[in-house]
C-alpha cells in the first residue's frame, strides 16, 4: 500500500513538473529557428524538432526527406498539449527542420547527428 502511494505521488509530481516546463527556446520566430539550425549544423549537432499537442509530429519534413534525417536525434522540448505557445512552436520547428534539410542537401552529406557525416551516393 505504501509503495503504491509513493508511486502515485511520483507520477503526479512528474506530470505536474512537465506541465510547468516552458520551452527552452525563447525566440520562437522562424528567423530565429533558421539561425539556430545553421549554428547547430555548423557545430555538428543538427537535430529534428518535434511539435504538436496530444500527438507530436516533425513539421517541415516530407515523406521523401524522412530517410535523409532518420539518424538525427529528435528534440521534443517544443511539444506538449500544455504549451501555451503551441502554434509558434510548430512554426519554429517547421523552419528549423526545413533549414536542416536544406543544409544537409547542400552539403551533399547524410548527417548522423553526432558530428560525423557520410557522403551521399
Amino acid at each position: 500500500m505504501k509503495s503504491l502511494l509513493i508511486l502515485s505521488l511520483s507520477v503526479a509530481t512528474a506530470v505536474f513538473a512537465s506541465s510547468q516546463a516552458a520551452p527552452p527556446v525563447e525566440d520562437l520566430s522562424p528567423k530565429a529557428a533558421r539561425a539556430q539550425a545553421r549554428r547547430d549544423f555548423a557545430s555538428g549537432h543538427p537535430q529534428i524538432y518535434k511539435a504538436g499537442g496530444f500527438e507530436t509530429f516533425e513539421p517541415g519534413i516530407t515523406e521523401e526527406q524522412k530517410k535523409l534525417v532518420a539518424h538525427l536525434p529528435r528534440n521534443g522540448s517544443l511539444a506538449g498539449c500544455t504549451n501555451p505557445k503551441g502554434l509558434q512552436a510548430v512554426e519554429f520547428a517547421t523552419a528549423y527542420n526545413q533549414e536542416i534539410v536544406i543544409l544537409i542537401q547542400k552539403s551533399g552529406q547524410k548527417s548522423h547527428g553526432n558530428g560525423t557525416a557520410t557522403p551521399q551516393r
